[in-house]
Protein backbone atom coordinates (compact mmCIF):
# COMPACT_ATOMS: atom_id res chain seq x y z
CA UNK A 1 0.00 0.00 0.00
CA UNK A 2 2.68 2.75 1.20
CA UNK A 3 4.84 1.76 -2.41
CA UNK A 4 1.37 2.55 -4.48
CA UNK A 5 0.79 5.52 -2.78
CA UNK A 6 4.40 6.73 -3.17
CA UNK A 7 4.32 5.72 -6.93
CA UNK A 8 0.75 8.18 -7.35
CA UNK A 9 2.28 11.17 -5.19
CA UNK A 10 5.41 10.88 -7.63
CA UNK A 11 3.07 10.73 -10.71
CA UNK A 12 1.18 13.67 -9.31
CA UNK A 13 4.52 15.87 -8.87
CA UNK A 14 5.40 15.00 -12.21
CA UNK A 15 1.97 16.11 -13.61
CA UNK A 16 2.26 19.51 -11.75
CA UNK A 17 5.68 20.77 -12.99
CA UNK A 18 5.33 23.92 -14.66
CA UNK A 19 1.88 24.67 -13.53
CA UNK A 20 0.97 28.09 -12.70
CA UNK A 21 1.29 29.18 -8.53
CA UNK A 22 -2.40 29.75 -8.40
CA UNK A 23 -3.37 26.32 -10.48
CA UNK A 24 -0.37 24.86 -8.85
CA UNK A 25 -2.45 25.38 -4.94
CA UNK A 26 -5.55 24.30 -6.36
CA UNK A 27 -4.48 20.97 -8.51
CA UNK A 28 -2.35 19.89 -4.93
CA UNK A 29 -5.47 20.24 -3.01
CA UNK A 30 -4.11 23.30 -1.17
CA UNK A 31 -6.10 24.04 1.96
CA UNK A 32 -9.17 26.91 1.06
CA UNK A 33 -7.74 29.29 3.08
CA UNK A 34 -4.09 28.64 1.11
CA UNK A 35 -5.87 29.11 -1.87
CA UNK A 36 -7.81 32.36 -0.99
CA UNK A 37 -4.51 33.84 0.09
CA UNK A 38 -2.87 32.92 -3.47
CA UNK A 39 -5.56 34.71 -4.94
CA UNK A 40 -5.22 37.84 -3.33
CA UNK A 41 -1.34 37.92 -3.90
CA UNK A 42 -1.66 37.50 -7.20
CA UNK A 43 -4.01 40.49 -7.44
CA UNK A 44 -2.18 42.57 -5.41
CA UNK A 45 1.23 41.93 -6.59
CA UNK A 46 1.73 45.21 -7.61
CA UNK A 47 1.17 46.94 -4.58
CA UNK A 48 2.71 44.15 -2.49
CA UNK A 49 5.86 44.98 -4.50
CA UNK A 50 6.20 48.43 -3.57
CA UNK A 51 5.17 48.19 -0.11
CA UNK A 52 8.17 45.74 -0.33
CA UNK A 53 10.40 47.97 -1.63
CA UNK A 54 9.68 50.86 0.71
CA UNK A 55 10.14 48.48 3.57
CA UNK A 56 13.53 47.65 2.44
CA UNK A 57 14.69 51.12 2.41
CA UNK A 58 13.65 51.27 6.01
CA UNK A 59 16.19 48.72 6.50
CA UNK A 60 19.58 49.50 5.22
CA UNK A 61 18.80 47.85 2.40
CA UNK A 62 20.33 48.75 -1.50
CA UNK A 63 17.41 47.93 -3.77
CA UNK A 64 18.43 47.19 -7.26
CA UNK A 65 15.28 46.76 -10.07
CA UNK A 66 15.63 45.07 -13.19
CA UNK A 67 13.40 45.27 -15.98
CA UNK A 68 13.27 41.48 -17.17
CA UNK A 69 15.72 38.24 -17.28
CA UNK A 70 17.67 39.87 -19.84
CA UNK A 71 18.34 43.22 -17.47
CA UNK A 72 19.18 41.06 -14.60
CA UNK A 73 22.86 40.18 -15.70
CA UNK A 74 23.93 43.61 -16.58
CA UNK A 75 22.41 45.04 -13.31
CA UNK A 76 24.95 42.16 -11.36
CA UNK A 77 27.73 43.10 -13.43
CA UNK A 78 27.46 46.80 -13.11
CA UNK A 79 27.15 45.88 -9.30
CA UNK A 80 30.61 44.08 -9.89
CA UNK A 81 32.19 46.22 -11.12
CA UNK A 82 31.09 49.00 -8.84
CA UNK A 83 32.25 47.29 -5.81
CA UNK A 84 35.20 45.68 -7.73
CA UNK A 85 34.18 42.24 -6.63
CA UNK A 86 36.66 39.40 -7.24
CA UNK A 87 35.11 36.32 -5.95
CA UNK A 88 31.59 34.87 -5.27
CA UNK A 89 29.95 32.25 -3.98
CA UNK A 90 26.23 31.33 -5.59
CA UNK A 91 23.23 29.15 -5.23
CA UNK A 92 23.09 26.28 -7.46
CA UNK A 93 19.25 26.64 -7.97
CA UNK A 94 17.76 26.30 -11.67
CA UNK A 95 16.37 29.06 -12.06
CA UNK A 96 20.16 31.03 -11.30
CA UNK A 97 21.66 28.70 -13.49
CA UNK A 98 18.73 29.08 -15.78
CA UNK A 99 20.38 32.71 -15.76
CA UNK A 100 23.65 32.03 -16.79
CA UNK A 101 25.06 33.99 -13.27
CA UNK A 102 28.11 31.52 -12.57
CA UNK A 103 29.73 31.75 -16.22
CA UNK A 104 29.01 35.49 -16.59
CA UNK A 105 30.51 36.40 -13.78
CA UNK A 106 33.54 34.03 -14.17
CA UNK A 107 33.73 35.28 -17.67
CA UNK A 108 34.61 38.56 -16.03
CA UNK A 109 37.30 37.44 -14.37
CA UNK A 110 35.73 36.65 -10.79
CA UNK A 111 36.64 33.32 -8.98
CA UNK A 112 33.96 31.49 -8.57
CA UNK A 113 34.39 29.87 -4.50
CA UNK A 114 31.74 26.93 -4.29
CA UNK A 115 29.31 26.46 -2.01
CA UNK A 116 30.51 23.21 -1.60
CA UNK A 117 33.45 24.63 0.26
CA UNK A 118 31.97 26.01 3.64
CA UNK A 119 35.55 26.75 4.95
CA UNK A 120 36.38 29.31 2.29
CA UNK A 121 32.49 30.89 1.43
CA UNK A 122 33.50 33.30 4.34
CA UNK A 123 36.99 34.68 1.40
CA UNK A 124 33.99 35.54 -0.99
CA UNK A 125 33.25 38.85 -1.84
CA UNK A 126 29.50 38.51 -2.23
CA UNK A 127 26.87 35.37 -2.20
CA UNK A 128 24.27 35.41 -4.52
CA UNK A 129 21.02 33.49 -3.56
CA UNK A 130 17.57 33.41 -4.63
CA UNK A 131 14.83 34.45 -2.17
CA UNK A 132 11.72 31.53 -1.91
CA UNK A 133 9.59 33.84 -0.07
CA UNK A 134 9.55 37.54 0.51
CA UNK A 135 7.32 39.55 3.62
CA UNK A 136 5.64 42.47 1.59
CA UNK A 137 5.06 44.06 5.47
CA UNK A 138 8.32 43.93 6.92
CA UNK A 139 10.79 43.92 4.16
CA UNK A 140 11.89 40.37 5.21
CA UNK A 141 13.36 37.61 2.84
CA UNK A 142 12.72 33.92 3.89
CA UNK A 143 15.61 31.40 2.64
CA UNK A 144 14.84 27.90 2.66
CA UNK A 145 18.16 25.58 3.16
CA UNK A 146 18.88 22.45 1.50
CA UNK A 147 21.90 21.31 -0.02
CA UNK A 148 21.82 23.36 -3.51
CA UNK A 149 20.61 26.52 -1.53
CA UNK A 150 23.39 26.54 1.83
CA UNK A 151 22.27 29.37 4.18
CA UNK A 152 26.42 29.88 4.43
CA UNK A 153 26.12 31.77 1.22
CA UNK A 154 23.66 34.41 2.53
CA UNK A 155 25.26 34.81 6.04
CA UNK A 156 29.04 34.44 5.66
CA UNK A 157 30.37 36.76 2.84
CA UNK A 158 30.29 40.58 3.64
CA UNK A 159 28.15 41.53 0.54
CA UNK A 160 24.90 39.16 0.43
CA UNK A 161 22.55 39.75 -2.78
CA UNK A 162 19.28 38.58 -3.38
CA UNK A 163 17.51 37.39 -6.28
CA UNK A 164 13.41 38.18 -5.89
CA UNK A 165 11.10 37.17 -8.47
CA UNK A 166 7.70 39.18 -7.86
CA UNK A 167 5.42 35.51 -7.45
CA UNK A 168 7.57 34.97 -4.35
CA UNK A 169 6.01 37.95 -2.24
CA UNK A 170 3.52 37.41 0.50
CA UNK A 171 1.61 40.40 2.51
CA UNK A 172 2.80 39.03 5.97
CA UNK A 173 4.31 36.24 8.29
CA UNK A 174 0.62 34.62 8.33
CA UNK A 175 0.51 34.35 5.04
CA UNK A 176 3.62 32.21 4.96
CA UNK A 177 3.24 29.87 7.72
CA UNK A 178 -0.32 29.60 6.07
CA UNK A 179 0.97 28.30 2.42
CA UNK A 180 3.83 26.31 4.23
CA UNK A 181 1.48 24.26 6.63
CA UNK A 182 -0.31 23.71 3.19
CA UNK A 183 2.62 22.57 1.75
CA UNK A 184 3.34 20.06 4.49
CA UNK A 185 0.00 18.72 4.29
CA UNK A 186 -0.51 17.49 0.97
CA UNK A 187 2.99 15.75 1.43
CA UNK A 188 5.95 18.54 0.21
CA UNK A 189 8.77 18.57 1.92
CA UNK A 190 10.01 21.77 3.78
CA UNK A 191 13.18 21.94 4.79
CA UNK A 192 13.93 22.24 9.03
CA UNK A 193 16.16 25.13 8.31
CA UNK A 194 14.46 28.42 7.66
CA UNK A 195 16.63 31.84 7.56
CA UNK A 196 14.77 35.41 7.96
CA UNK A 197 16.43 38.39 6.68
CA UNK A 198 15.77 41.68 7.99
CA UNK A 199 18.34 44.29 6.44
CA UNK A 200 22.17 43.65 6.51
CA UNK A 201 23.89 42.13 10.16
CA UNK A 202 22.83 44.79 12.91
CA UNK A 203 24.54 45.32 16.18
CA UNK A 204 24.31 47.81 18.68
CA UNK A 205 26.57 48.08 22.23
CA UNK A 206 24.81 49.66 25.23
CA UNK A 207 24.93 52.87 24.20
CA UNK A 208 23.17 52.22 21.05
CA UNK A 209 25.92 53.05 18.38
CA UNK A 210 25.04 50.65 15.52
CA UNK A 211 27.58 48.53 13.96
CA UNK A 212 26.59 46.74 10.67
CA UNK A 213 28.18 43.07 9.36
CA UNK A 214 29.40 41.63 12.91
CA UNK A 215 27.64 38.45 12.73
CA UNK A 216 26.91 38.24 8.91
CA UNK A 217 26.63 40.76 5.84
CA UNK A 218 27.53 44.33 6.54
CA UNK A 219 25.43 44.85 2.90
CA UNK A 220 22.68 43.29 1.74
CA UNK A 221 21.33 44.18 -1.80
CA UNK A 222 17.97 43.00 -3.00
CA UNK A 223 17.02 42.47 -6.72
CA UNK A 224 13.33 42.66 -7.21
CA UNK A 225 12.32 41.21 -11.05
Amino acid sequence: MSNSREEILHTIRKGLKGVSSEENFRKRNFSSEALEIQATINKQRADLKAQFISELGNVNTKILEANDEDDIDKVILNLAKEKKLESFSIWETQYLKDLKLKKNLRDKGLKLITAKNKNRIADSNIGITEVDYAIADTGTLVLLANKYQPRSVSLLPPIHLAIIKEEKLVRDIKDLFIILKSKLEVGQEITNCMTFITGPSRTADIELNLTLGVHGPRELYVLVC
